[in-house]
């Protein structure tokens, strides 16, 4: 109930299409124990809405350490090519290495991310 109130706020309050979870992300939910409480599920669910192209979010939606990522992220002490290789191959990781899809979504050219994965730097 929690989980469907932040989901139908979150919406409301972001002019988003009202979503809803599947049976699987419902499961997936009620299965974590929520380390950062009911922030993290709040935070968990804002991600999941916003990271979904249906109305239906699914399990695959639905990722808790990309919930912490942020705060575990800027607690270390990269330079901003460190911190832009780390978030390219988080999307990478969770777009399966679609090259074209995460130069989509992070709005930068794909030949960017082919060039910095033939120099290893990903």
């Amino acid at each position: 109930m929690l989980g469907k109130h932040f989901l139908d706020a979150f919406c409301s309050s972001n002019k988003l299409s009202k979503r809803q979870f599947s049976t699987e992300a419902k499961e997936k939910l009620l299965a974590y124990r929520y380390p950062g409480n009911v922030r993290e599920l709040k935070a968990v669910i804002e991600l999941a809405a916003v990271m979904t192209d249906t109305e239906v979010i699914s399990a695959e939606d639905i990722s808790f350490t990309a919930a912490r990522t942020p705060v575990d992220l800027l607690d270390q002490d990269l330079t901003l090519d460190e911190y832009t290789h780390k978030i390219i191959r988080h999307y990478l990781e969770r777009f399966d290495h679609n090259v074209i899809e995460v130069a989509k979504r992070l709005q930068v050219g794909k030949s960017t991310i082919y060039r910095l994965l033939k120099e290893g730097k990903l």
